[in-house]
């Protein structure tokens, strides 16, 4: 039998050399060259394109919009819809970046909403009638030019057009009709181009019949409850484009100059309190004592009704003397310094003494009146309480048909007559002058703000005795200075030239009974931003009067008729109901094409042939205020819409209109109810400068440039030459710059990352920003479809996320169940910018610069499961931020879902038809303490990374390295330091995570005291040291430091583990051999 072989000893064991692998590692290189080590690693594999063709983004946008839209109205529940109802633009030009500020925030707002499961619902319109269309199809009718596209509005173009250019109502009406039927046309395809949702195949029109009759039914409805008059009252008045306006067609010029003026008013009756004093017993009279008034519109001068005190403010009477000639001036005690401030050179003044500090309300006592030297009037003095002894004189000129103040003040005091002799293109009429027919004629005809200003001075500074009856009244200088003033003055919307106020008979709307309840229902409405409640508020508050009707031909007839001889006006309701009626036989247009003394516009109850029909049109803000009528009505206690979106401007326009017409045709005794649940206010977009973007300044961005990138520096020649033909020497043919076009979502995303609650400033470094953020997007979704191109959720069982999960798996989870939180929230309350910010932040910061980074290694190089593992993350990744991302993105987001591999749309659903629902339940005691312990080793290995980084960074200073995988670390711990830090590091080393975690090739513990280091007690190469943890104790003290790999680089993964150069690591060898490698 043979013999047993012997065992060897432990004493010839110690005894034999080392077993030299290198040998054998020899031989296993030689058999590994054959290896081409690419193919072996899973390298991501996508098809997902650098950029989307614009065929393949209008296929996107069909699905991301349109489809959508369709597919939610169908299968989301009619019971919980939600309703967003569109402000109407103005039909009257191309579309600007206001235009996509407003449109989609309205789109991410409804995105947001069908993301939490809601049915919506959100019908686009466009504001037809009023001024801007009919100035613009003037315009365009002078110039044959097309004006629907062009970017700049022309306001001395504007202006020249007003006057119509000779053609008739219904020839106006025809062109306007046509330019905002174009118009239309053309922002429809831009709003569409950007991916919002809508009904866009049956938008409500305001120039449409069923609209118009709606319209006309609410102006019915509010002539039976008494809401609706007409009245000779003061307006503001545009002599530009010849009609009323409304305080929201007004802008402001801050610096229009004009000539002010200090003017004498001659007593003709004196204050009882003044009659019997001294200074009156010189022997001249009264006719040298004067009201002295200060005005910065002395055209006005010739309409002066009356002479308005401050109650409270004291009076004194001056004596002005140049040389021989003495007169006295009446004037507030505070303003006498500044009256003096004006004397001509040698002039003097004085107090008189005893007649100083006389309240007003003495003086003003319904005895004293001054004299209209124009109208050979008296004007009564009267107590008004605009008047401050802060400014002027602290006595103040009064024409109440040229202001609504003076207007107010003297209806209360029975002052009846609001002279304005001011035609409609702003010049004198024959009644500016009656007390001389001569210098009537000169006035008559004079533009009232140049002209007449002059003409006006110039009479009052040589009164004549010829037209100055008065025998108490001395001819001569009634102007004390005059001077160059700046001030803020109103000016038309649309030609910007100067507006003024001028009493003509206009239809009113009555605000003074509507405020109340209008108010009054803002109390159940939301407001964002908050500020906005106390603004709209406001506005109501301070609102004495809507004038609703306009003297131009493209609008919705007010239905009046007017008697023949006696002008009366006729709104009885059943005149309205026929003249309604005819609306639907005949359409708006026929009352101005038929002929004027048609009869068939005129009720039956009213005598035949005495009655015409009125020529005026409705205040554009009454259409677009009534626009509420297009939605349908709910049957619950809910507003009619959920919300409201419009730029700050329309708390005094929109806002403001749609919430008298609604109150207004609600019944008085019940709770007034707003249209709105919701008002959401955003601001304006500005340049760089900080100016309003404006057609009429011309410093508009198209939202075409921001799509195509065109004000981005073009792509470089390099970048061109790949995408473009070259010629024979190699340069790219035609000298066309060519940009990274990112498409509609790069507005998209510029909107949703911006603070809409303020004004947006549009600026190129921001919209580089915006381009860089969306191509970062596209990149990491690429980056993912590419890793999971072979994962299967379904084949994964058992090597999903819960299974032994690393702590970057758990980390970049944990981050990911925060971020959401964070946005669902932020969308919530519609602050887009904080959910954009939060996205981007999760992508640059949790995956980009750490999760990607750590995992990179296992899904290129790792065993099986480890990769299965780490793509089941990563597609709770992807599946979450196709989510986030889908309001501001969907074009990127459909795209997505285009190429995501099959086997990971089993069992989900698209991310825009989700109802998205937090990937997390309410913390448990245990739960809160997982996410409390994960933030901080969180927090911990920040600022480990950050500190190996900084040593890293160091030693590529120093030319020791340049790959993060070239070097190995080493982290001194105290032996005895049990600090949650030090507990953190040592539990990543022990589960053999630390080097991953890291991105390094060697990573190890080093307890300080006991533990050998990585290179033994061979001094290094080199090495670079940082501070963790400085606890001011050089005992419990954490340090990283930063040494020279000790292995070699393997040729598969890059990591310095490989026990010499030319081979492959263990790891990688063990992976080769899972592979089947021999």
């Amino acid at each position: 039998m043979a013999d047993e072989p012997r065992q060897t000893s432990e004493h010839e064991l110690e005894q034999m050399p080392a077993l030299r692998p290198a040998p054998i590692l020899r031989l296993a290189a030689d058999h590994l060259k054959q290896y081409d080590w690419p193919k072996t690693l899973n390298l991501p594999k996508s098809a997902f394109p650098a950029r989307a063709a614009p065929a393949d983004l209008a296929r996107h946008r069909q699905k991301c919009a349109n489809d959508l839209y369709t597919w939610q109205r169908t299968h989301r529940p009619v019971q919980d819809e939600f309703v967003l109802h569109d402000g109407p633009p103005y039909a009257n030009g191309p579309v600007h970046v206001g235009h996509a500020l407003n449109k989609v925030l309205k789109d991410l707002i409804l995105r947001t909403e069908l993301a939490r499961g809601r049915r919506i619902h959100y019908r686009p319109g466009w504001d037809c009638h009023g001024l801007p269309i009919e100035l613009k199809a003037l315009q365009q009718a002078q110039t044959q030019q097309d004006e629907t596209r062009s970017h700049r509005d022309v306001p001395p173009k504007e202006a020249r057009a007003a006057n119509g250019a000779g053609m008739s109502a219904d020839e106006i009406r025809l062109r306007a009709r046509e330019l905002a039927t174009a118009t239309i046309e053309i922002q429809r395809s831009s709003f569409r181009e950007w991916g919002v949702m809508g009904e866009w195949d049956a938008p409500y029109r305001t120039m449409d019949q069923d609209f118009e009759i709606r319209q006309l039914g609410v102006f019915r409805e509010m002539v039976k409850k008494g809401l609706i008059s007409r009245h000779h009252r003061p307006v503001y008045w545009s002599p530009s484009s010849g009609t009323a306006l409304a305080e929201a067609e007004l802008e402001y010029d801050d610096h229009h100059q004009c000539t002010a003026a200090f003017v004498k008013m001659p007593f003709v009756r004196l204050p009882n309190v003044l009659k019997d004093r001294d200074f009156m017993s010189t022997g001249k009279g009264s006719h040298r004592f004067s009201a002295l008034i200060w005005t910065t519109t002395p055209w006005t001068l010739p309409s002066n009704q009356a002479i308005a005190l401050g109650h409270d403010i004291r009076y004194s009477v001056i004596q002005a003397q140049a040389g021989q000639d003495k007169e006295y001036l009446l004037v507030a005690s505070d303003r006498i310094e500044h009256v003096t401030s004006f004397l001509p050179i040698g002039a003097t003044i004085s107090a008189v003494e005893g007649l100083e500090d006389w309240p007003g309300s003495d003086l003003a006592d319904g005895h004293a009146t001054c004299l209209n030297v124009f109208q050979d009037q008296e004007s009564p003095l009267l107590i008004a309480q605009f008047v401050t002894a802060s400014s002027g004189t602290g006595v103040v000129h009064m024409a109440p048909g040229h202001g609504m103040d003076d207007y107010l003040v003297c209806q209360q005091n029975n002052v009846l007559t609001a002279l304005a002799p001011v035609d409609g293109q702003g010049r004198y009429t024959a009644e500016v002058f009656p007390a001389s027919s001569t210098h009537n004629k000169k006035l008559t005809g004079l533009d009232v703000q140049t002209a007449g200003v002059d003409a006006v001075l110039d009479v009052l500074s040589n009164a004549e005795k010829s037209w100055i009856q008065r025998k108490d009244v001395t001819p001569g200088n009634h102007i004390f200075a005059t001077h160059a003033f700046t001030h803020k003055n109103p000016i038309d919307w649309r030609t910007k030239q100067p507006v003024i106020t001028r009493a003509t008979a206009q239809w009113f709307a009555d605000t003074s009974a509507l405020k109340g309840p209008a108010i009054e229902s803002l109390e159940q409405v939301d407001f964002l931003p908050t500020s906005g409640k106390n603004r709209l508020i406001s506005f109501l508050a301070g609102r004495s009067q809507w004038c609703i009707s306009r003297q131009r031909a493209w609008g919705v007839p007010i239905p009046a008729l007017y008697h023949a001889e006696s002008g009366e006006a006729c709104i009885t309701d059943e005149s309205i109901a026929h003249i309604i009626e005819m609306f639907h036989i005949r359409g708006t247009d026929a009352w101005f094409e038929n002929a004027e003394d048609d009869p068939a516009w005129v009720h039956q109850s009213l005598e035949p042939g005495k009655w015409l029909r009125g020529k005026d049109t409705m205040d554009v803000w009454f259409d677009s205020g009534t626009t509420w009528t297009s939605l349908e009505p709910r049957s619950d206690d809910k507003a009619i819409s959920d919300v409201y979106v419009e730029g700050t401007d329309q708390h005094r326009g929109w806002f403001q209109s749609s919430l008298l017409t609604h109150v207004a045709t609600q019944d008085p005794q019940a709770k007034p109810k707003a249209p709105y649940a919701k008002l959401i206010t955003h601001g304006f977009t500005l340049d760089a400068e900080g100016r309003k973007m404006s057609k009429s300044i011309g410093n508009v961005i198209s939202p075409e440039e921001i799509m195509g990138a065109s004000l981005l520096p073009p792509l470089k020649e390099k970048k061109q030459r790949s995408k473009h033909p070259t010629s024979a020497n190699g340069k790219a043919t035609g000298d066309t710059p060519k940009y990274d076009a990112m498409g509609p979502d790069a507005l998209r995303l510029w909107v949703a990352s911006s603070d809409y609650t303020r004004d947006v400033t549009i600026a190129i470094p921001l919209l580089q920003d915006v381009h860089n953020t969306l191509q970062k997007y596209r990149v990491t979704f690429k980056w993912l479809l590419g890793v999971l191109e072979d994962y299967s959720p379904s084949q994964s069982v058992g090597d999903n996320i819960n299974d032994k999960p690393s702590f970057a798996d758990e980390a970049v989870l944990h981050r990911l169940r925060e971020i959401e939180a964070q946005v669902f929230e932020a969308c919530s309350n519609y602050a887009f910018h904080r959910a954009v910010k939060e996205i981007t932040n999760f992508v640059n910061n949790d995956l980009s610069a750490f999760y990607f980074e750590v995992c990179k290694d296992t899904l290129y190089t790792g065993l099986a499961a480890d990769r299965r593992r780490t793509q089941a993350v990563l597609e709770e990744v992807l599946q979450r931020l196709m989510l986030v991302l889908a309001p501001a993105t969907p074009h990127l987001i459909e795209e997505v879902w285009e190429y995501m591999p099959a086997a990971l749309k089993q069992n989900t659903v698209h991310p825009m038809q989700r109802v998205w629902e937090l990937n997390q339940k309410e913390g448990s005691s245990q739960q809160d303490a997982d996410s409390t312990d994960l933030r901080s080793r969180l927090g911990t290995f920040r600022d480990l990374s950050m500190q190996v980084k900084f040593a890293q960074e160091e030693a590529r200073r120093a030319g020791k390295m340049k790959s993060g995988l070239a070097c190995s670390v080493e982290i001194h711990i105290p032996e005895n330091t049990h600090s949650k830090p030090a507990d953190h590091i040592r539990e990543w080393a022990q589960r053999g995570e630390l080097a991953d975690l890291l991105v390094v090739s060697q990573a190890i513990i080093v307890e300080v005291g006991s533990t050998p280091k990585l290179n033994g007690n061979v001094a290094p190469a080199w090495r670079f040291e940082q501070v963790l943890m400085d606890w001011h104790q050089v005992d419990q003290r954490i340090n990283v430091v930063v040494l020279p790999p000790t292995g070699a680089k393997c040729v598969r993964c890059w990591k310095y583990t490989a026990e010499e150069e030319g081979v492959s690591c263990e790891h990688c060898r063990n992976v080769l051999k899972e592979k089947g490698a021999p």
